[in-house]
């Protein structure tokens, strides 16, 4: 008979060391015990389920292994994934750390505005308080609107006797107007008269200006005359000088304009008969606007009055 050992190891190829020593020591022990061979048909059967046993040990085994490899693929994903926590961690401390210093940042900002809302406070106290004296003062000037209401009625009463006046007024002005329309014809004759006994005297004085002839005087220009209120010829330091003049009682822009256009339209021909003269456009009146003084020393023409002062550019 084998020893336990040599059956052990004989065991031991196709059972794990276990179950190689267990069937060997039962073995053994089934010899010394003078086993009966209807003994090893038992024996047999137990080796089949322990041989089954085995199968289905290892079957699980080959399980288990499997199991083992999705649980390193696992923890290998876990390995990972605890990194990008890490990562993700340390981010959100920075971000923490930011959050903290604007949280700090907005609890300075807090007490400004707590100060600020003081103030506020205070401030609306006092716009209350001036609400109040608007309140009272707005009182007093509805009451004095009431006042002024009646007032205005006395005024609205006053008014239309003043219209009735003033209708009445304006009945006497229209005949008063005819009566100076007659007058302005007699005093435009009589100021074209003064003009040209004036006009030469305030030249001679500003100007040293000697005339040769001086009256009313037609000029053509274009095919067309055009009559000058007084038209002066003479010299000025040796040099011959045309002045056309142009008299009103009251200068205006309009006048201006159209007088200068006349000017330069007879300019042409008198200088064809005198090219050395200088033809020179003068207004000469009682009154004349600052706008409308501008516009004739900025036309480089001249403006006379009988006090004898004289514009010119």
């Amino acid at each position: 008979m084998a020893s336990l050992t040599e059956i052990r190891n004989r065991l031991q190829p196709a059972f794990t060391p276990d179950q190689a020593e267990l069937i060997a020591s039962l073995h053994v022990e089934m010899h010394e015990q003078l086993v009966k061979p209807h003994d090893f048909a038992d024996l047999r059967g137990a080796v089949g389920q322990l041989a089954e046993a085995q199968q289905r040990t290892e079957h699980r085994v080959e399980e288990l292994a499997v199991a083992q490899q999705r649980t390193e693929q696992r923890v290998e994903e876990l390995t990972i994934a605890q990194q990008r926590t890490e990562q993700r961690v340390e981010e959100l401390a920075v971000a923490q750390q930011r959050t903290e210093h604007r949280v700090e940042e907005l609890t300075i900002a807090q007490q400004r505005t707590e100060h600020r809302v003081e103030e506020l406070t205070i401030a609306q106290q006092r716009t209350e308080q001036r609400v109040e004296e608007l309140t009272i003062a707005q009182q007093r000037t509805e009451q004095r609107l009431g006042e002024l209401a009646e007032a205005q009625v006395r005024t609205e009463h006053v008014v239309a006797d003043l219209i009735t006046t003033v209708n009445k007024i304006e009945y006497s002005i229209k005949d008063l107007a005819k009566q100076v329309g007659g007058l302005a014809a007699t005093a435009g004759g009589n100021l074209e008269a003064y003009a040209s006994e004036r006009i030469p005297e305030v030249l001679a004085e500003r100007f040293g200006f000697v005339m040769e002839s001086c009256g009313t005087e037609s000029i053509e220009a274009d095919g067309k005359a055009y009559e000058f209120d007084a038209v002066l010829r003479g010299t000025i330091a040796g040099q011959p000088v045309i002045v056309l003049c142009e008299v009103k009682t009251n200068i205006s822009e309009s006048e201006v304009r159209g007088f200068l256009r006349i000017a330069d339209r007879v300019r042409p021909g008198l200088l064809k008969q005198a090219p050395d003269a200088r033809v020179q456009p003068l207004f000469f009146g009682y009154r004349a606007a600052v706008v409308t003084q501008k516009l004739i020393t900025g036309s480089d023409a001249w403006l006379a009055f009988p006090r004898g002062l004289i514009a010119a550019a």
